[in-house]
């Protein structure tokens, strides 16, 4: 079954109905640059009030090692992003109160081959694949091409969890599902009417079309 992450939570009630939706995870941003970013008082706060079984997530691009144990510690966080092409393998695992996921945005010079190297090195195995964008480290609504989003995954499904992002939106995520066949989906301006703003009928959309997507995989397998 396909896990969905709902990325860039700023509102208390908008992690409610994500949670209701079916969402598994949601990320919490801290990056000062971004439109989703949250203060620590109020992630806090949101993440005590989450249901068991749900985790969440915090995203980091600017952050050293010290201040992301910090505020996992403090938010109560259980995986830390790490969304930044600075992050190496020792700040992974300098990270010690969270599991590591680290994001890749495959641009014009990326290598697969980075991807297993950065896992053996830093021993973690759960990674994100964004759009690439030279202006911005996510939420950018662009999507990654399909025959890149299919070679990403077949190539590193023996070694990783990793979850695909990049432009998810309800009326898409069930082909991509489908045809990539990711251990997870994450979307953020996909279910949103403003950056950081949730809509429930987006988010609800949104899990349903996984859901049917993972029908039609297991009927077919």
């Amino acid at each position: 079954m396909t896990r969905i992450k709902i990325c860039g939570i700023t509102r208390p009630e908008d992690a409610i109905d994500a949670c209701l939706a079916g969402a598994d995870a949601l990320g919490f941003n801290f990056s000062r640059s971004s439109p989703r970013s949250i203060p620590p008082d109020k992630a806090k706060k949101i993440v005590a009030s989450l249901p068991p079984f749900v985790t969440p997530v915090g995203v980091f691009v600017e952050h050293s090692h010290l201040e992301i144990n910090d505020l996992c510690h403090y938010c109560g966080l259980h995986v830390a992003q790490l969304h930044s092409d600075a992050y190496t393998p020792e700040h992974a695992r300098s990270i010690t109160v969270a599991r590591v996921i680290r994001v890749f945005r495959p641009g014009p010079w990326f290598s697969i081959d980075e991807v297993s190297e950065f896992a053996q090195q830093a021993g973690c195995n759960g990674f994100l694949f964004d759009a690439y964008s030279p202006a911005m480290a996510g939420g950018t609504g662009e999507t990654i091409a399909s025959s890149t989003a299919v070679e990403l995954f077949d190539k590193t499904r023996g070694f990783a969890w990793s979850l695909l992002a990049g432009g998810l939106r309800p009326d898409n995520v069930g082909d991509v599902v489908r045809l990539v066949r990711p251990w997870g989906v994450d979307t953020a301006s996909g279910v949103e009417s403003a950056p950081g703003l949730k809509e429930k009928v987006k988010m609800i959309a949104f899990a349903e079309a996984v859901r049917e997507a993972d029908r039609a995989v297991r009927s077919s397998s």
